[in-house]
């Protein structure tokens, strides 16, 4: 029924609107654009970027290895989710853990827990707060979003904790990018994907909003697959069990905004749930029976900025509160697991939330052509119990399960800061120099954080209050050579780190989390690029890129102990990406190469092997293709990504494993994708999707000793409905 009355709401919002939003297309049309999604792609990639220096710039001068992907790009190659533009950017592939669809990068294995990415919506951090992951996969959908922004490598020197990888800022529409008063599309596809959106918006002198709601869901990638149950059939064999995929989420943005006098304010609100299976079960046993996983987040983000007449101060102030909901019922061993051991299996579950407070005050100052940029945030995450928490075994003592008693009321999840709050604090500076003979740029920037809180000792007797802290400073330079025109130059080094989230330290009397307060440290990244951009003519670009990393003290789940969270490796890679984009006024194309080599491994799990000079559990290469063709009535796109093979660990390996899955490592494989559609009238359009077209058996590598590897989807068409009112 809420979902219903939301369609009803947004669609009628859309027509009421519709005399508003005229004003907006005559603006376009005074500035001699009728159609702001018929401008070139040569100028729609042609994008200043913020987020390397929070500083507008163009991409070559800014002071990180940064892409800006613009709303129209994303549309012509199907593109919904972040996960889709990062698996074509350079340095980053797909990669797969429990059910959850992640994103690796440089030649390094992604797990579940966090991928190492920092998210930001126009400016503010919107990472989870219980995980402190980066939400790219397709929960979060683009309708809202104008451009998108990726810096490869770390930005933990002004955006602190979980920038170690890299920062995908989205940038949000305003009612002025849009045609008309709106856009409404629809997509019906394979294994029962269905998928809607509708965006609305309006503005005038004063101020504008936009509204918009996405609707995803589908079968999934269910297929037949051995799993870690130890379920055997009448002769020993191991079974086979159908995984279970079934997802779907529902994303709500509104955006209010000022304009003229109110111009810097912004205000946004989302409302976010979504519904998920665990694919091969959360400790891989396929569920004997559903599970029930859903999650919401409710988020409210303010941002003030005014503008300064001929002033050379700015100020910037934002906060933004987020919620984080679970709803589990989770199945995490079938009837009869381990000899009997559990006659009922196990099952638990947990109604619970955590909240957290972000709010951030900035500063700049220019003097000439030096710029300055001060700034100091404060997060707090809260945490105030659980609204239902019981299992059919006893996790609080952990006693043998008895076989008779089937509800065990469980303590807090996070017990370990049950009454205690966890806080982090930060400042940062920056300094931007002149163009030294107009050709030399230098930025400096450093960043400290604090993070600390009391927690309740449970390791103890008496469980008595204790205190913990993290801290870290974290550093960037770089220098930009404007050598000429068309080439440019950049040098960077710089670091960045992730303290470890809640659930990896607090988790406790749960199935669900095998939590580490006392031992685990923070990860640690160092990163060097030194990179080159040519534009030999103004229809080509090529970059390229050369870079290194030692990535410290990397955090997951461990065999070695009971999948608990632990630091388990830390790792120096080196390697190269490059990268070449031709664009016409109708023709675009673009391909780049990334290649990766270990350089050296310091193994803090003894169940993992050391692989000192080779790759594991990712691709050393990968190279992407992509082209796409326009004309007024009708447009076509091609994607195509070649993966290398995946190597193993010595320590993946046992006796017989040959029986389940190949025993050296993971074929690489090619995908393609195609999408052609066509204008059936100026305001509404058909396409149809190809994803995988020639079905190539796909597989992503599951680490350590499993009998199975993760099967990526098959061939999947999809038809697509696109109307602007």
């Amino acid at each position: 029924m809420k979902k219903r009355l939301l369609f009803c709401w947004a669609g009628s919002l859309a027509l009421f609107l519709a005399p508003f939003s005229a004003a907006s297309q005559d603006a376009l049309k005074e500035q001699g654009v009728d159609d702001i999604f018929e401008l070139s792609l040569e100028e729609l990639l042609n994008l200043t970027v913020v987020s390397a220096s929070k500083f507008e710039q163009k991409q070559s001068e800014a002071p990180n290895i940064i892409s800006a992907v613009p709303r129209e790009v994303s549309r012509s190659f199907g593109w919904l989710s972040a996960n889709e533009v990062l698996n074509y950017q350079p340095g980053f592939f797909p990669s797969h853990d429990f059910e959850r669809r992640t994103v690796g990068f440089r030649g390094m294995f992604e797990g579940w827990n966090n991928n190492h990415l920092l998210m930001m919506v126009d400016g503010i951090p919107f990472n989870d707060n219980l995980y402190g992951t980066a939400f790219t996969w397709e929960i979060t959908p683009l309708n809202f979003v104008n451009s998108i922004e990726v810096i490869r490598g770390p930005g933990g020197a002004l955006y602190g904790t979980n920038a170690m990888n890299g920062v995908v800022t989205l940038n949000t529409l305003n009612a002025s990018d849009l045609q008309g008063a709106g856009n409404v599309r629809f997509r019906y596809g394979t294994n029962g994907y269905k998928y809607l959106d509708v965006i609305t918006g309006a503005e005038n002198d004063y101020a504008g909003f936009v509204m918009s709601f996405n609707h995803n869901g589908t079968y999934g990638n269910e297929y037949e697959s051995y799993d870690a149950s130890e379920r055997v059939d009448g002769l020993n064999n191991p079974l086979k069990f159908s995984t279970r995929d079934a997802r779907e989420s529902n994303y709500f943005f509104s955006k209010f905004y000022g304009k003229g006098k109110l111009k810097g304010i912004m205000l946004q609100y989302h409302e976010h749930s979504w519904n998920f299976e665990t694919g091969h079960g959360w400790l891989f046993s396929i569920p004997d029976r559903p599970e029930e996983m859903s999650e919401y987040r409710r988020i409210v983000a303010l941002k003030y900025s005014p503008e300064f007449a001929d002033s050379p101060f700015g100020l910037e102030f934002t906060s933004r509160y987020q919620v984080h909901g679970v709803n589990w019922n989770m199945r995490y061993y079938n009837d009869g697991a381990y000899a009997g051991y559990y006659p009922d299996g196990v099952s638990e579950m947990l109604k619970t939330k955590a909240h957290d407070v972000f709010t951030r005050l900035q500063g700049s100052y220019k003097i000439g052509d030096n710029l300055f940029i001060v700034g100091a945030e404060n997060t707090t995450f809260i945490y105030n119990d659980d609204e239902i928490h019981y299992a059919n075994i006893d996790m609080n003592t952990w006693t043998d399960p008895d076989g008779i008693t089937t509800h065990f009321n469980l303590n807090p999840w996070l017990d370990f800061i049950s009454g205690h709050n966890v806080h982090n604090i930060a400042g940062y500076a920056q300094y931007i120099s002149p163009k030294f003979l107009n050709k030399i740029q230098i930025t400096a920037s450093g960043r400290f954080d604090r993070m600390f809180f009391d927690y309740n000792d449970l390791n103890t007797a008496s469980s008595p209050v204790k205190s913990k802290s993290f801290q870290m400073f974290t550093p960037r330079v770089a220098l930009v050579f404007i050598a000429s025109e068309k080439l440019t130059v950049k040098g960077i080094f710089g670091q960045a780190f992730r303290t470890p989230s809640p659930t990896e330290m607090f988790g406790s009397n749960t199935y669900s989390l095998a939590s580490n307060i006392e031992e685990l440290k923070p990860e640690i990244v160092t990163n060097v690029d030194l990179g080159l951009i040519w534009d030999p003519s103004s229809n080509i670009t090529l970059r390229a890129n050369g870079f290194w990393i030692d990535f410290r003290n990397q955090i997951s789940y461990s065999v070695a102990n009971n999948n608990l969270s632990t630091n388990i490796y830390s790792l120096k890679t080196a390697g190269a990406e490059l990268e070449a984009r031709y664009m016409t006024k109708t023709l675009s194309a673009f391909g780049n190469l990334t290649y990766a080599k270990r350089l050296g491994e310091d193994i803090l799990d003894n169940t993992i092997t050391e692989s000192d000079d080779v790759i594991t559990w990712a691709p050393a290469i990968t190279f992407k293709a992509g082209g796409s063709y326009s004309s007024k009535w009708f447009a076509v796109s091609a994607l195509g990504y070649y993966q290398g093979e995946m190597k193993r660990r010595e320590s993946d390996k046992f006796i017989g494993m040959e029986t389940y899955r190949p025993i050296e490592s993971v074929k690489g494989w090619v995908s393609a994708d195609l999408k052609a559609s066509f204008k059936i009238t100026p305001k509404a359009e058909f396409a149809l999707i190809g994803k995988n077209i020639l079905n190539a058996e796909r597989y992503f590598i599951k680490n350590n000793q499993y009998m199975f590897d993760y099967k990526l989807e098959g061939r999947q068409i999809i038809a697509e409905v696109q109307v602007r009112f």
